[in-house]
């Protein structure tokens, strides 16, 4: 028996699994592909990650470092911003990191193998069942080769739930019965850097927010490639995959925003699009077992901010939170280590995302192209303020600005005494 199993090994999982093996538990990283493995993902990191990467080096895994995000409406409209202020030491910069999902990914299982984890790949999580001194879990293991799947057991003291948005692990103790899921779609298409191009830059991320109804748009910069793509997140489904119109409109929102910066259509022919879903908060809800023997992380835990439906730095502090629980003798804590953390302000992004997707013309106009607003997005990214109060915030933005296009030369009320 060892002390630990881990399912998935995504950032959250790597992450759950490094903090323990460091600390001297014996844990197993189960992976049902061959690892490295591709990953749809947009692949962009606020900078304090590196607190929760310790000894992991950006230059082993950063692509690109956004440092300007061009805003448009409808592929109209666009205003194009400095993450810093002028001047900024490049070591004090918040641009974003861009990474690839299978580097970026693999990185973090080497140092979880590093710290004394087994990893195996080509294991399939099946089924578990709580024995006396823990769990016992089925697994299916695929030869290399692919060809034949033989049945194993394993038993462990604990485990961590981090399959993504497949849940099996969840499902298995009937924890998130419901999960609220949106849908996104990309394409990786490959680009070579012109000096001479204004619109497409490593150090420049798009966002379109009209293009899709209750969703947006983006393009990301990557060493070797553009990252298209677009997602609905708070459509009529409460499972956007159950969408029969959902594929069709994103992908028709992708071709639009490679022609508006200007890519060839022919250069998306034969190129494989890469669905995901995103499994959004949708409230506080346990993230562990009643018995404190399976905990979840990541996206098997909801943790998709459900304003900009960002999950990646989300993750990699979930998974480090179960191993902190694990150690510290207390599982059951689990739950309240994650929402301490995160619930308040996932719950405060919650309702201001019922303003951003409900009137996404007039916050784009009031909120999102004023000068402010994308150093004020990316610290909220990065946890550096909170997202309590915003919502209030921007709603009087909102109502302010308006006011001032119907009836110009009207003061605020703040100004007129009011």
């Amino acid at each position: 028996m060892v002390d630990l199993v881990v399912v998935g090994a995504g950032p959250a999982g790597a992450m759950a699994a490094a903090t323990a093996a460091r600390a001297g538990l014996e844990v197993v990283l189960l992976e049902k592909r061959r690892l490295p493995r591709h990953k749809p993902c947009g692949g962009g990191l606020p900078v304090p990650v590196q607190a929760e990467l310790l000894d992991l080096a950006p230059e082993a895994v950063v692509d690109t470092r956004v440092r300007h995000m061009r805003h448009s409406w409808r592929f109209a409209e666009a205003v194009e911003a400095a993450i810093d202020p002028p001047g900024t030491a490049a070591e004090r910069s918040r641009g974003l990191w861009m990474v690839q999902r299978p580097r970026f990914d693999q990185a973090l299982v080497r140092r979880a193998v590093d710290a004394g984890a087994r990893v195996l790949e080509g294991h399939s999580f099946c089924a578990l069942e709580p024995t006396g001194a823990g769990v016992e879990l089925r697994v299916l293991q695929r030869d290399p080769d692919g060809g034949a799947v033989h049945e194993r057991r394993l038993r462990a003291r604990h485990v961590v739930g981090a399959d993504g948005a497949a849940g099996a692990v969840a499902a298995s103790v009937g924890l998130r019965p419901d999960p609220r899921v949106a849908l996104a779609i990309e394409l990786e298409v490959p680009h070579h850097w012109d000096p001479a191009d204004p619109l497409l830059r490593p150090d420049l991320l798009h966002l379109d927010y009209g293009v899709l109804r209750r969703g947006y748009g983006w393009v990301f910069p990557k060493a070797d490639h553009l990252n298209i793509g677009a997602g609905e997140f708070h459509g009529r489904f409460r499972d956007a995959r159950r969408d029969p119109g959902a594929r069709v409109r994103i992908r028709a929102a992708i071709e639009g925003y490679a022609a508006a910066v200007g890519v060839d259509p022919a250069r998306l022919t034969g190129l494989r699009a890469h669905a995901h879903p995103l499994p959004f908060w949708d409230g506080p809800e346990p993230l562990h077992s009643s018995d404190g023997r399976v905990l979840l992380v990541g996206d098997a835990a909801g943790l998709i901010n459900p304003l900009f439906g960002d999950g990646l730095f989300h993750a990699i502090r979930s998974g480090r939170l179960a191993a902190e629980a694990l150690l510290a003798g207390d599982p059951l804590s689990h739950t309240a280590r994650v929402h301490d953390l995160l619930a308040g302000d996932f719950e405060a992004a919650r309702r201001l995302a019922r303003l951003f997707y409900g009137l996404p013309g007039l916050t784009y106009r009031y909120g999102i192209r004023q000068p402010r607003a994308t150093a004020l997005a990316v610290r909220l990214l990065g946890g550096e303020i909170p997202f309590q109060g915003l919502g209030r915030r921007a709603l009087r933005r909102v109502a302010e600005g308006l006011l001032a296009d119907l009836f110009p030369g009207a003061q605020p009320a703040a100004q007129s005494g009011a």
